[in-house]
């Protein structure tokens, strides 16, 4: 009894340890994510109320891929409200992780990937209204009438 603990303690030590080991090869570092999140812009509230609007700090630094992102959301505002780009505020531009592939963004009778999605967070505002953008790290981005939210306490988000 007492070579079949020794045993299994054995084997979950080695299991525990195997879990931990780097597959990167000695000497090179691990590809970096994306984007580094001390560069994220600080968060503002995710649901602020009608007049309770601030515009983001413009002084923030916004990493280049995202504000490419940024400018296009608020392209798409533009159109979809028949205002020039110069009357859209940014509230927040963050990196965050979506829940599955829906970006936050389910559709009725549409599946998606169940699985974590890293991705951004745009929030915009015009006249008083909140508009939320979703987009995966790919660079597509969308526009959500009824947003979920990200997944709080994550690398990206916390």
């Amino acid at each position: 009894m007492r070579a079949y603990l020794i045993t299994l303690i054995c084997v979950l030590l080695l299991a525990l340890c195997g879990c931990s080991t780097s597959s990167t090869p000695a000497g090179e570092s691990p590809d970096p994510s994306p984007l580094n999140p001390q560069e994220i812009p600080t968060h503002l509230p995710t649901s602020p109320s009608q007049g309770d609007v601030t515009p983001m700090d413009p002084s923030l630094q916004v990493p280049p891929n995202l504000q490419k992102l940024i400018e296009k959301a608020k392209e798409d505002l533009a159109q979809r409200s028949s205002i020039s780009t110069t009357q859209i505020n940014l509230l927040e531009a963050s990196e965050v992780v979506w829940p599955d592939g829906s970006l936050g963004c389910p559709q009725k009778g549409m599946e998606y990937a169940q699985v974590l999605t890293p991705g951004y967070l745009i929030r915009l505002e015009s006249g008083g209204n909140t508009f939320e953008y979703h987009a995966g790290v790919g660079g597509d981005i969308t526009y959500c009438k009824n947003p979920t939210p990200p997944i709080l306490g994550t690398p990206y988000n916390t």
